[in-house]
């Protein structure tokens, strides 16, 4: 693959993963606020565990289109999708406008992204949350310009101009980059640094693969399995980065004052192939860090991020975490398969493996999901999926599979990660 593929290849993935492919955003900024409110909460609904919010637009026929936006504090651009982007009219020029609850925001309409990327011929969109409808991301571009309060328990995000939000929680400093509102934080494992994109809008902690090697040649007890599974197979696509990833748990992660214990994470697997990576380094990682405002090792996830009542004072450059619930040790626990989206249903990526050995016997990569324990796979949004496979350890899955053609059943146990 050429590096100009490869870019081409990981811009297709702007909606999975946050990827600088559009065109400069001014250092002004894509948004102002253009309402006298100063304050907003908006309700959020979860869709393949990535937050979702209502925006609102008001179409050519001047009425209010409501849209699904996905919250995705990692992107430095807006999107939409490519029939929305139409359908508004952003290509004639003009900045584009819209409502999330109280507030009025704008946007450069050069800043907006004209679709999210394809995938194997498919809208990452749909790919990502089918069968629900999602036709915009809204970005950390935007977010920037507000103090913000994401509140998984209560399912609410909150804006409101900076410093106007009532601290609560446990202050940690962040990086900031002034254009695309991406923010970072230092996580310390011992003396180890890992500079962090916190992004809740990403299912699952996903790290460099050299810096997830790098960790088990020191802490090989940290290692779990080869190959992702659960919300780290968080794109389900045909990819290396997910089917050779290596998951493994991180143990009182430090954040400032705060310990996050047993976090899951999944080190990416390569992309060029072994070969490729040698010669090309990590161009993956390397591409998509471009937005951030510090050289970083991968992001904080979803896993980790949702249990707390996160508030981000992006002009002060400060962060605070509340914590609403405990951390999930088990959160990965269930079937070890990597699974990939095909249409309306799923297909085996790999079958994941510790220390050599697959931990489901009797599938092979290709097979197509058909049941488990009677419940079809077809139409399932991926979140459902996720939530069928899971397990605790011993618990047996009823899988029906289909091979070339023809059925066959297998008896499939979860295990712990």
């Amino acid at each position: 693959m050429s590096r100009r593929s490869l870019r081409l290849f990981v811009c297709g993935l702007v909606a999975v993963l946050p990827v600088s492919c559009t065109p400069p955003i001014s250092a002004a900024g894509p948004a102002a606020v253009a309402s006298d409110a100063a304050t907003t909460r908006v309700p959020i609904v979860y869709g393949s565990q990535r937050p979702l919010v209502e925006l609102v637009f008001t179409g050519a026929d001047g009425r209010d289109r409501h849209v699904l936006a996905w919250v995705n504090m990692g992107a430095p651009a807006f999107v939409l999708s490519k029939s929305l982007y139409r359908e508004l009219g952003v290509g004639a020029g003009g900045d584009l406008a819209f409502r999330i609850g109280a507030l009025g925001i704008t946007v450069a309409a050069a800043s907006v992204t004209d679709g999210p990327g394809e995938l194997d011929g498919r809208d990452l969109f749909d790919l990502l949350f089918a069968p629900r409808r999602v036709e915009a991301v809204l970005p950390a571009s935007v977010l920037r310009r507000f103090a913000i309060a994401l509140d998984p328990a209560a399912r609410t995000l909150t804006l409101a101009p900076p410093g106007n939000l009532k601290p609560t929680g446990v202050a940690i400093p962040i990086h900031v980059d002034p254009v695309s509102g991406i923010a970072t934080v230092e996580a310390h494992l011992g003396d180890r640094v890992l500079p962090l994109v916190l992004d809740a809008g990403a299912p699952y902690t996903w790290l460099r693969g050299s810096t997830a090697a790098e960790l088990l040649r020191s802490h090989p007890d940290w290692y779990q399995a080869n190959g992702a599974v659960g919300r780290s197979n968080l794109a389900m696509a045909d990819l290396g980065l997910e089917r050779d990833g290596t998951l493994l748990r991180l143990p009182d992660l430090a954040i400032g004052d705060l310990i996050l214990p047993a976090v899951g994470a999944l080190g990416t697997g390569s992309m060029l192939g072994r070969v490729g990576d040698a010669l090309a380094g990590e161009l993956f990682w390397d591409l998509w860090q471009k937005p951030a405002p510090i050289p970083v090792v991968g992001w904080l996830g979803g896993n980790a991020l949702s249990d707390f009542r996160l508030t981000i004072d992006y002009a002060a450059g400060l962060s605070y975490w509340q914590r609403e619930r405990p951390a999930d040790p088990h959160d990965l626990d269930g079937i070890g398969l990597t699974l990939v989206r095909a249409g309306d249903a799923y297909r085996v990526g790999r079958v994941a493996e510790r220390d050599g050995r697959r931990l489901v016997a009797g599938v092979e990569p290709g097979d197509r999901l058909i049941a488990a324990d009677g419940r079809p796979f077809r139409g399932m949004p991926p979140e459902a999926v996720w939530e069928l496979l899971r397990g605790r350890p011993g618990t047996v899955r009823h899988l029906d599979l289909e091979r070339d053609g023809r059925p066959l059943q297998v008896a499939a146990p979860a295990v712990p990660f």
